[in-house]
């Protein structure tokens, strides 16, 4: 009886002892299964904050529902459809804001948001960032009618515009869109800023894509199908919208999510931004965006 007692109370000591241990193991890891949990809703190699100038009350550009509604149905955002819709400013901060949705507080990632300025100006000819303002979404538009430089008149970019006259698309019928003050920002060759056209160099492709933001030597961006991915800025190439092409050129054109070589120009529309190609050896004709047709990555 005494060898038993002595053997329980042994027991009784490695037990709490071993719980003491899986207790201290626990508080040792928690925090850092917290913390994997909290990066999981951000995949990207990218930091959520970036630095941004706006006030509130001002006009920004951002996946204001989509990424909200991603994170609660658990959807993993890599594979998330992120449209970029206008909204506005209630709230600024150092890693992320709050915006206005008609009414609704939504907090988003500072990376996930693109400012627009106060009191652009535009002149005709002029690349803008924008939205489609008589539907919805981010949009790059050339200026057709500057003669209210605030207000400017626009062709819209990255709509589609097969150009039949007897079966106007929605592009051709907002030619001349009247864009509202403080809803755009000027795009300007060779500089990195959002709403920049790129081409981004991947398992010998090269994938099309809108700029979102630049960090460092990291990029985050918009891709085909509204997906957003994150970069290393050395693969990544700007693709000029104010670029030297005329007809005879071959040039390399967007094919669904890629840009391709083997195409020839057989027309271009500078004031609707427009240019039309053909594949080599091909009588087919398709009309496609500035942004869309380059010889850089010749």
């Amino acid at each position: 009886m005494i060898d038993f007692g002595l053997h329980n109370t042994n027991w009784k000591k490695m037990k709490t002892v071993k719980t003491l241990l899986l207790m201290m193991a626990i508080a040792i890891v928690m925090p850092s299964i917290a913390q994997d949990k909290e990066d999981a809703t951000w995949p990207w190699d990218f930091p959520q904050g970036v630095k941004l100038k706006m006030d509130a009350g001002q006009t920004v550009l951002s996946p204001f529902t989509y990424y909200p509604s991603s994170l609660e149905k658990g959807k993993p955002l890599e594979e998330a459809i992120l449209i970029f819709y206008d909204t506005t400013v209630k709230e600024v901060g150092e890693e992320k804001s709050v915006l206005n949705n008609y009414g609704k507080v939504v907090e988003m990632p500072n990376s996930l948001i693109i400012p627009l300025p106060k009191s652009a100006k535009a002149k005709k000819g002029d690349v803008l960032l924008t939205w489609w303002q008589s539907g919805s979404g981010l949009q790059r538009a050339i200026v057709v009618d500057d003669k209210n430089p605030k207000e400017p008149k626009v062709c819209y970019l990255d709509m589609r515009w097969p150009d039949n006259p007897e079966s106007p698309t929605l592009t051709e019928k907002r030619k001349g869109e009247t864009l509202k003050p403080g809803t755009f920002a000027v795009l300007k060759d060779g500089q990195w800023q959002s709403g920049a056209q790129v081409a981004i160099k991947k398992d010998n492709e090269w994938l099309k894509a809108t700029l979102v933001h630049v960090d460092g030597d990291k990029v985050l961006v918009l891709g085909f199908a509204s997906k957003i991915m994150a970069y290393d800025k050395a693969d990544v190439r700007l693709i000029p919208f104010k670029e030297k092409i005329k007809v005879g050129d071959k040039v390399w054109a967007t094919w669904v999510s890629t840009y391709r070589p083997g195409y020839v120009v057989t027309a271009v529309d500078e004031l609707t931004g427009h240019v039309f190609v053909k594949r080599e050896n091909s009588s087919s004709v398709e009309s496609m965006s500035i942004a869309d047709v380059t010889k850089v990555l010749e």
